[in-house]
């Protein structure tokens, strides 16, 4: 809605735009030319349709091949770009990316090229026209390490926050109403395995997996974990329960302490957690920060000395330094660009098959949520709208809203065709949700039932089974269905 609008101010006031983002799907769906930086430098400029369909400089065909997608074979490892971005000022008399670069050769390392015309872009490469697009070496993507056994089972989950007024009620200390943000979720999650959640900003996403780490209270409902009970508030988890589920956090800046150095944060979760002994304490720690693609150096500096991508880097590391077998990552890849992006899911899925780690990943880009998960949950409202193996999930027949947040997912092909999927208003308030289906007021495709769908109105919505563990809970029956 936001990109729509977007387009929509610029063709109405001529307004130019110079757009900065990560997300390359984006770029390529409201933007008419696109420059790409590297290490301080424009190292090329073309034509979105140009630049997207053959790209010439190295660095802008890696970071296409580090793309996740929506479509096609999610089989394999994403491709990363090995090594990092140098430092900030440091001087060269060689091309900056020479030294990640597939095809650098000795001129490379010796001469800084040029910002030169090929064809109708500009690129910064010594030979750039004469290299061929980098074919992908991604082998077959590993199955969980683990036999299929419930290792996660949510039944019935309820958390609610309370509101307060001016009423007198809530100056006597009652809440004079609750917002539901979680509304009843049931689902099993075999070990090894990662479920995707998706779903509008709002819908319980965040709430839902704080519920299941202890911060957040729980109003109702059972989680268990490997017989551990999620139900019970953080304060009275004991240490194994603790060291066994970890979180990596969206905003990295609340939780990274301010006053102590990187190195000391992941190690101390290593030595308290991990039972790491002190002799080996920061070669672990070196290890586990290299793991996330940040070098020793980053041993003894300060969080106010990193980036935000650099930050959420160390974040993952200490979430995974204990070893845990349940692990919640609530928007793990936000702040990163493609490159770091495709490296830290790259890195989840090989911790995942080596150490048989249970994930749960939420994220707003369907794409990363494809790649990743086996399983994948979309919520609205508190409540699961769909839910079952990643594939039927992402293949017809959909729920109305999932369709609806696959239609509207920009994707990297500047070329493919904009989906018009659109829904209409906001989600209501979970203080006061409506009655029967709780997407009813936004629904496309609810005129399709009797009488305009007042059923939806009254009446909770049925599961129907459309495949093997694939549900969605709609009044429409699955050949009514958007495909």
């Amino acid at each position: 809605t936001v990109l729509d609008l977007v387009a929509e101010l610029r063709r109405d006031f001529n307004t130019a735009i110079l757009f900065v983002s990560h997300n390359l799907g984006v770029v390529a769906r409201i933007c008419d030319r696109v420059a790409v930086m590297y290490a301080g430098e424009l190292v090329e400029t073309a034509a979105v349709e140009q630049l997207f369909r053959r790209p010439a400089h190295p660095y802008t065909r890696g970071l296409l091949a580090c793309i996740p997608r929506l479509t096609g074979n999610r089989n394999g490892q994403l491709d990363s770009i090995p090594g990092r971005v140098p430092g900030a000022g440091q001087p060269t008399t060689a091309c900056r990316f020479a030294p990640r670069c597939p095809h650098a050769a000795e001129l490379c390392h010796d001469e800084p090229p040029a910002l030169r015309a090929v064809g109708n872009s500009y690129v910064r490469c010594h030979f750039a026209g004469e290299l061929e697009r980098l074919a992908s070496d991604a082998g077959e993507r590993r199955p969980p390490a683990v036999e299929a056994q419930d290792a996660l089972r949510v039944t019935g989950l309820e958390a609610r926050y309370p509101v307060r007024n001016a009423s007198l009620r809530s100056m006597f200390g009652g809440p004079s109403a609750w917002l539901r943000a979680v509304d009843g979720v049931d689902f099993e999650l075999p070990a090894g395995s990662t479920l995707g959640i998706v779903g509008e900003s709002g819908c319980g996403k965040s709430t839902l997996v704080k519920t299941l780490i202890g911060l957040e209270e729980t109003a109702a409902g059972e989680a268990k974990f490997l017989g551990f009970d999620l139900a019970q508030p953080l304060r009275t988890r004991d240490r194994e329960l603790i060291r066994e589920v970890q979180m990596v956090f969206q905003n990295p800046e609340s939780t990274l302490n301010p006053s102590f150095s990187v190195g000391r944060q992941i190690g101390r979760c290593l030595r308290v957690m991990g039972g790491v002994g002190r002799d080996r304490l920061q070669e672990e720690t070196v290890a586990m920060l290299e793991a996330v693609k940040l070098d020793s150096g980053y041993y003894d500096r300060l969080p106010r000395q990193l980036s935000g991508g650099e930050k959420q880097r160390v974040g993952i590391a200490r979430a995974f330094a204990s070893r845990p077998d349940l692990v919640l990552c609530d928007e793990p890849v936000s702040a990163l660009d493609v490159s770091v992006q495709s490296a830290i899911l790259n890195l989840l899925l090989e911790i995942q098959h080596d150490h048989a780690t249970t994930m749960v990943v939420i994220a707003h880009d369907l794409a990363v949520v494809r790649y990743v998960s086996d399983y994948v949950a979309v919520m609205y409202l508190g409540k699961l709208v769909e839910l079952g193996p990643v594939e039927a999930v992402y293949a017809p027949p959909y729920h109305p809203y999932t369709q609806a947040l696959l239609a509207a997912a920009p994707t990297a092909d500047p070329e493919s065709p904009v989906k018009t999927v659109r829904l209409q208003g906001n989600v209501p308030s979970a203080i006061d949700p409506p009655g029967g289906c709780a997407f009813h007021s936004r629904c496309p495709l609810r005129s399709l039932l009797p009488d305009a769908g007042a059923v939806c109105e009254i009446e909770t919505p049925p599961q129907r089974e459309t495949g093997p563990g694939h549900h969605l809970y709609c009044h429409l029956k699955p050949e009514q269905l958007g495909g």
